[in-house]
């Protein structure tokens, strides 16, 4: 706030106008010599005294303030920003543009590049700088220049990001910093990420767009598609090809489907057609973001078999009508094609029973996308389900021979379980039998209750009686079943890692050979009064060792049933 002028300066406003603004430039002179730890107070203090406050009327005071007019603030830079289709003076201060608390770094720099260029031609003329800035920065410029003359800025989700591109363009390095580390890290959520993409790829804000883009990968299956809305084609395949995104090809297919159909105003929601109605009127009010159009690379890139290995059977038909528009994609041939994965999802088993039910009562159960599809594509698609359809009855079939084969050798396993049992109780030796129990492992077979003949040695190891001074942690534990339809044995062992560690295996034997199907977590041998610790099994945490399919999950819980060996 420059204060109200003297009675004793010259009563015209021009000549009064004249002098204060030859002051200024005298200061911005002076200004350029001084050093950096310099105040603003020291350099105002070079004014004329008609220019510093005191009590005065407020009458004809003048104020610092680029909204005014030039001749009354007493402007000596003028401004040009152009954004493309012409240019917006704005007549400003070189006092609070290069050497304000707020100063910008590249007002400064233009303004010394002048004085160095033409000392002499611009000691009585006013500077000026032209800039270029996108329309959707050179939007907020009032807002801008706002907070350079001191205004508290109210920050949100459509001006953080012109906001922060003209902090880094106009070199404020405090208003860059708040926006970032501030305002960014709350505001930037999955909601806002789409609505930050699309301004900071408009404004080349390539950091703040990537990170945007990560945002949206990360969680993309909680993703409202709504929200993708102004996402440009070549936005989406950004997105599309990230490598965070954490879905599958199933849930990306029904996201993009979605965008497609958002789009085109077509979504079936009608809440998302009415958000979409007013976008639209926005949109045409304020003349931005028209829609791009898709080109045949962009539909291609966007549904590529390596982001979309596989089509959601609810957008499959969509995709086979919308692609309709795109023959060049439409007519390629391979497992890969899009169309190859669109007939594959028709032709499981959701896609089969509602196509089979608008064949049967088209009346009630509508398919306009399967009626829009011309003749020879209708045809692809009935022999492709006939043929699913097949595949699936047969598939049952050999699951219920599975079933059932699996169903006998556990009924036989279950009763050659009880023989072994049954022949524990009746055994006239003065051994106590051990038995551990397995639940919950993947091969039904295997589960129940597995008997040690009390062998000190390994399940691979000769038998041999166990007695009062062996090791009492090296008993094998077998149990005789049946599995795959073939008589086996399950075996339950330690198995030695070093001096002080050990494991316990659950292996099969067949035909002399054993392989091992389960392990246990590592247990910690040792040793006490010169003998053998003994060291509880694991009841938990069992693992599956090998790649053998059939056999997962492995044993919930192993535990001990009866333990003492007598005498």
């Amino acid at each position: 706030m420059i204060p109200t002028m003297p009675a004793q300066l010259s009563s015209s406003a021009k000549e009064t106008t004249e002098s204060v603004s030859k002051a200024f430039k005298s200061l911005y002179s002076n200004a350029l010599q001084c050093t950096p730890d310099m105040s603003l107070a020291s350099l105002t203090s070079q004014l004329p005294s008609e220019c510093h406050s005191g009590n005065r009327d407020a009458e004809g005071a003048v104020t610092l303030d680029w909204r005014a007019d030039p001749m009354t603030s007493m402007s000596d830079l003028t401004l040009v920003v152009y954004d493309g289709s012409g240019g917006v003076p704005y007549y400003v201060h070189t006092l609070l543009l290069a050497f304000g608390g707020r100063r910008s770094g590249f007002v400064a720099e233009q303004l010394k590049q002048q004085q160095k260029k033409g000392a002499a031609t611009t000691k009585d003329k006013e500077y000026k700088i032209e800039i270029y800035v996108p329309p959707l920065a050179a939007r907020y410029m009032p807002t801008f220049l706002d907070y350079i003359y001191g205004a508290t800025l109210q920050l949100s989700t459509s001006s953080a990001p012109s906001l922060r591109y003209l902090s880094n363009r106009f070199d404020v390095r405090e208003l860059h910093t708040h926006i970032t580390k501030s305002f960014l890290s709350q505001d930037l959520e999955l909601a806002t990420a789409p609505q930050y993409c699309t301004a900071a790829d408009e404004l080349k804000d390539y950091e703040l767009r990537d990170k945007a883009l990560r945002v949206m990968a990360e969680r993309m299956e909680r993703m409202n598609a709504t929200h993708l809305r102004e996402m440009s084609p070549r936005l989406m395949r950004s997105l599309v090809q990230c490598d965070q995104v954490d879905c599958g090809g199933v849930i990306l297919s029904e996201k993009v489907a979605q965008w497609l159909r958002c789009r085109d105003g077509t979504e079936p929601n009608a809440e998302t057609r009415q958000q979409g109605d007013n976008c639209k009127n926005t949109q045409n009010s304020n003349n931005t973001n028209q829609i791009i159009p898709l080109s045949d690379e962009d539909f291609y890139w966007i549904t590529h078999v390596q982001h979309m290995p596989q089509i959601s059977q609810r957008e499959a038909l969509f995709y086979l009508d919308f692609g309709a528009k795109y023959p060049s994609i439409m007519n390629e041939v391979g497992p890969g094609s899009l169309k190859h994965r669109c007939l594959a999802a028709c032709s499981g088993s959701w896609a089969i029973d509602y196509l089979a039910a608008h064949l049967e009562n088209p009346d009630e159960v509508k398919m306009d996308l399967y009626q829009n599809l011309d003749d020879r594509l209708k045809v692809q698609l009935l022999e492709s389900a006939v043929v699913s359809a097949k595949m699936m009855e047969e598939d049952k079939k050999r699951q219920c021979s599975q079933r059932e084969v699996m169903e006998r050798d556990v009924a036989r396993s279950e009763e050659i379980m009880y023989e072994n049992l049954h022949r524990e109780v009746e055994c006239p030796s003065m051994t106590k039998f051990n038995k551990v129990v397995v639940m919950g492992c993947g091969i039904p077979s295997a589960n129940g209750v597995y008997i040690s003949d009390c062998n000190a040695s390994s399940a691979l190891s000769p038998r041999s009686p166990l007695n009062k001074n062996q090791d009492a942690n090296n008993i094998t534990y077998e149990k005789e079943a049946v599995w795959n339809g073939s008589r086996v044995t399950f075996i339950l062992a330690p198995q030695k890692s070093g001096h002080y560690y050990s494991h316990y295996k659950l292996a099969v034997r067949q035909n002399y050979q054993t392989k091992v199907l389960y392990t246990s977590p590592t247990l910690t041998r040792g040793s006490r009064n010169g003998g053998a610790k003994q060291v509880k099994m694991p009841e938990y945490g069992w693992e599956v060792e090998g790649d053998e399919e059939g056999i997962h999950p492995p044993p919930l819980f192993v535990g001990t049933i009866a333990g003492d060996i007598e005498e």
